[in-house]
C-alpha cells in the first residue's frame, strides 16, 4: 500500500485500511491514516507507518497504543478530538460527553458505498479541518479550508449552528461550548446576537455597511485550553454584524438569535447538564424576546428573509415563522427541564399563537404560501416554496393539511431539479422586478439565493423524518454525496440553469451540505447501515 499525501486526499481505496485478520492493529493504523491525510504527522512518524504496515507488524507502542490514545496523544483538536490536557480543564460532565467512541468506525460501516464516501468527505475533508481553533477556543471556521468567508470570523446564524450538531455528535463539545461562550459574549443588551462577527479591526463598508462601529465592538478573554495555538489564547477586540448590507426589509435580522435558541438545546440534548443550562437561560430566553419586538399587528414575526437576503422576502418570511415557533417550543422544553413551569407556559404560549397567525395568514388550500408583503400581501406566485418544507418539519402543518399537503411536495420534480435537493421555489425564474433589490454597497446578484441551498434540503429531510418518508430520505442523501464525488466538496448553492441542469456556484469547500449531511445520517443511523 503506497501512503501518499496527495492519493490520500481524493481517493477513497488509498486512505482507507480494511480490516485483516493478520494485522490486529489495523485500528491503529486507520488512525494514523486519518492523521496523515490531515498533515499531523512528522516525516519519520510516516516512514514508521509505512515499514510497519508492509510488514504487518504494530507500530511502536511509544507511538501508538490504541486508536483512541494514537489520536489523544497526538494533541492537536484538527482531527476531531480534544487533547488529554485540554479535557482536564474541563468539568466532570464534559468529559463524560466527550467519551463516546469516534464516529469514523460507524461510518465505515455505512452499506451504501456511495454515501459512505460522501459521509467520509463530511467529515474527514470538510467538518474536521474546519475545526482549527486557531483565533478562540471553540472556533471553527464555515468552508473547510476557511476561505471564502474568513479563517477568523464566526457566524453565529445558520452556518454555525448547523456545524455544532456535528461536532457534538463526533465528541467535540467541548469546542462546542467554547463556542457558545464567545458567541455569548458579543450578545446585545436587547438581547439580539450577531448573524456575523468580525475581527475588531474591521471597519463598515462595502457588504459590511451594516456595522456599527465601535457601538457593537466587544473583548473577549479566552479560556485557556492546552494543546491549542498560542493564538487561540489572546485576548481580542470582535465586532458584531447586526444589520444587512441589503436595504430593502431587514434580512437574517432573526436567524442568530433563533440558531442561538437551537444551539443551546442541542447542547444541552447532548451533555444533560442542568447546571450549565440554569447557569445560561437569562440569555437565551433574552435572544428569544428580541425575536418578539419584531413582531407585528398580525402577530406574525417581521424581519424579511430568515436565511435567503437576495430576493429579501421583505415583510414576513414563512420560514422564519416557521423557525420562531420551533425555537420558543424547545425554549419552553428548556425551561420545563429547569424547573420554571411559569416560563414554560409563557413560551408554549408564544409559540401557539404564533403558529395560529401563521396557518392563518399562509395557508392556500393545499400548501402554503412564501411571504406576505406589505403592499402585495401573501406572496405564492413561485410555486411551491421551502415555507411548505418547514411547516411539515416543525409540526405546524395538521393532519389534514398534511393529507393535502404531502402527496403536492413528494409529486413536484423540481425541487431536485439537476438533481441536487432543494431548491428553494418550484419556479424559480417566476420572481417579479419589485421583489429584488440590488444594492450599490455590494454587488450581489438580486437572484442570488434562487437556487437550490443545504438549509432548504435540511428542511425537506427533517419533514421526510417526521413523515417517515424514509426512501426519499436515503435517496436525498445519495444525490448529495454525489455532489461532491470529484473532489469531496460542495458548494453553496446549485443554481438552476435554462436547459434544466444546475451550475454549482458561491464559495467552494462550504460546509454547509457537509453538515446538513452530516446531520441527516448521524440522526437516521439505522435508515443506512
Amino acid at each position: 500500500m503506497i501512503l501518499s499525501r496527495s492519493g490520500l486526499g481524493h481517493q477513497r481505496s488509498d486512505a482507507s485500511v480494511q480490516r485483516d485478520k493478520r494485522d490486529p492493529q489495523f485500528r491503529c493504523y486507520r488512525a494514523c491514516l486519518e492523521m496523515l491525510c490531515l498533515g499531523k504527522l512528522a516525516r519519520e512518524q510516516v516512514a514508521m507507518i509505512v515499514k510497519c504496515r508492509a510488514k504487518h507488524q504494530a507500530v511502536n507502542t511509544d507511538s501508538c497504543i490504541s486508536r483512541r490514545l494514537f489520536l489523544k496523544r497526538s494533541g492537536t483538536a484538527g482531527l476531531g478530538l480534544a487533547s488529554v490536557a485540554g479535557l482536564q480543564l474541563a468539568p466532570g460532565w464534559v468529559r463524560t460527553a466527550e467519551a463516546p467512541a469516534h464516529e469514523s468506525d460507524w461510518i465505515r460501516r455505512i452499506a451504501d458505498p456511495e454515501i459512505r464516501a460522501g459521509v467520509e468527505a463530511a467529515v474527514f475533508k470538510n467538518l474536521l479541518p474546519a475545526a482549527t481553533e486557531r483565533v478562540y477556543p471553540g472556533h471553527f471556521t464555515i468552508n473547510a479550508d476557511g476561505g471564502g468567508f474568513g479563517n477568523d470570523t464566526t457566524w453565529p446564524g445558520l452556518d454555525s449552528w448547523q456545524m455544532i450538531g456535528p461536532y457534538l455528535q463526533l465528541g467535540r463539545t467541548r469546542l462546542v461550548l467554547d463556542y457558545f461562550e464567545f458567541v455569548r459574549a458579543s450578545q446585545r443588551k436587547d438581547g439580539n446576537i450577531p448573524f456575523a462577527i468580525f475581527n475588531g479591526n474591521t471597519r463598515p463598508g462595502g457588504c459590511l455597511r451594516g456595522l456599527k462601529y465601535p457601538g457593537d465592538l466587544f473583548t473577549y478573554k479566552p479560556p485557556k485550553r492546552e494543546g491549542l495555538p498560542a493564538s487561540s489564547q489572546e485576548t481580542r477586540q470582535w465586532i458584531g454584524l447586526f444589520e444587512h448590507w441589503q436595504t430593502k426589509g431587514f434580512p437574517l435580522s432573526t436567524l442568530a438569535p433563533i440558531c442561538y435558541v437551537l444551539t443551546a438545546t442541542e447542547i444541552f440534548d447532548a451533555t444533560g447538564s442542568k447546571s450549565w443550562l440554569k447557569e445560561r437561560l437569562s440569555s437565551v430566553e433574552s435572544a428569544a424576546q428580541f425575536l418578539l419586538t419584531l413582531r407585528k399587528a398580525s402577530r406574525l414575526i417581521g424581519g424579511s428573509g430568515f436565511y435567503i437576503e437576495a430576493p429579501p422576502r421583505e415583510g414576513c418570511d414563512g420560514v422564519t415563522q416557521c423557525y420562531a415557533v420551533h425555537a420558543f417550543r424547545q425554549l419552553a422544553r428548556l425551561f420545563r427541564t429547569a424547573g420554571e413551569t411559569a416560563k414554560e407556559t409563557e413560551w408554549s404560549g408564544h409559540a401557539n399563537k404564533l403558529a395560529k397567525a401563521f396557518v392563518e395568514a399562509y395557508w392556500r388550500k393545499d400548501h402554503f404560501g412564501e411571504y406576505v408583503h406589505a403592499e402585495h400581501g401573501l406572496v405564492d406566485t413561485h410555486g411551491l416554496s421551502d415555507v411548505n418544507w418547514a411547516a411539515v418539519a416543525f409540526g405546524l402543518a395538521d393532519d389534514r393539511k398534511r393529507k393535502r399537503l404531502w402527496p403536492r411536495l413528494l409529486g413536484e420534480p423540481a425541487f431536485w431539479a439537476g438533481d441536487m435537493p432543494t431548491q428553494i421555489v418550484t419556479k424559480p425564474f417566476a420572481y417579479e422586478k419589485w421583489e429584488s433589490s440590488r444594492s450599490p454597497d455590494c454587488g450581489v446578484d438580486p437572484f442570488n439565493d434562487v437556487a437550490a441551498m443545504g438549509r432548504v434540503w435540511y428542511l425537506e429531510a427533517t419533514a421526510c423524518q417526521r413523515m417517515k418518508a424514509r426512501a426519499r430520505l436515503v435517496e436525498s442523501v445519495r444525490k448529495v454525496c454525489r455532489a461532491a464525488k470529484a473532489e469531496g466538496y460542495w458548494r453553496e448553492r446549485y443554481h438552476l440553469k435554462p436547459d434544466g441542469s444546475v451550475s454549482a456556484d458561491g464559495s467552494l469547500k462550504y460546509c454547509e451540505y457537509a453538515a446538513v449531511l452530516a446531520r441527516v445520517v448521524f440522526g437516521n443511523r439505522e435508515l443506512f447501515l
